[in-house]
């Protein structure tokens, strides 16, 4: 993980996950709606959660993050992994808490992007999404994204196999929501 555990921009922040949010992000990402979003859909038991935190925050080429909102309130979780930094490109994820208000995902997606590009001084930002996260798909196309290329039956879920739309940023684009990556605010 990052040496930088805190990153505000205006009044809203990432912070790195630690130890005391393990439970409420699992209570998050085993609830339903974000479970049946995920490459792993089945429910994660407290102890192999604990386990798979000891070994992620050991490497040094993933980032977990904590997304505060305006009210200092915990409303997701954001993580960049598979960083390379010598080609300067890593894949992200992240789902909001399951009441989170409307707007949050779009909020909290900025914030990373911003972080990500002007802060870490990343390149490239890469996503794969399931053909049937259509909620992401569009997200991704509204943060300014392009489609790189679509994985036929790359995944096999629950209902079957499902395609994997793999999309990328990169660096100094203008995003489709008036966002351009790596302006120094």
């Amino acid at each position: 993980m990052s040496s930088e555990s805190f990153w505000k921009n205006k009044i809203m922040a990432l912070r790195e996950i630690g130890e005391n949010d393990l439970e409420l992000m699992l209570r998050w990402r085993n609830h339903p709606s974000v479970r049946s979003s995920m490459f792993s859909q089945s429910v994660i038991e407290l102890e192999k959660h604990k386990l798979w935190f000891e070994r992620e925050f050991e490497k040094s080429d993933s980032e977990w993050l904590i997304f505060l909102d305006e009210g200092n309130t915990p409303r997701g979780v954001m993580y960049f992994t598979e960083m390379n930094r010598v080609s300067r490109n890593a894949f992200w994820g992240f789902y909001t808490a399951p009441d989170a208000p409307p707007g949050t995902g779009t909020k909290m997606g900025r914030e990373a992007l911003i972080y990500y590009f002007n802060d870490l001084g990343f390149h490239k930002l890469n996503a794969d999404v399931l053909e049937s996260n259509e909620r992401s798909y569009y997200f991704h196309l509204k943060l300014g994204f392009n489609v790189e290329g679509v994985f036929r039956d790359q995944y096999m879920g629950t209902e079957g196999y499902e395609s994997v739309t793999r999309f990328a940023l990169i660096e100094g684009a203008n995003s489709g929501s008036g966002l351009k990556v790596c302006i120094n605010e």
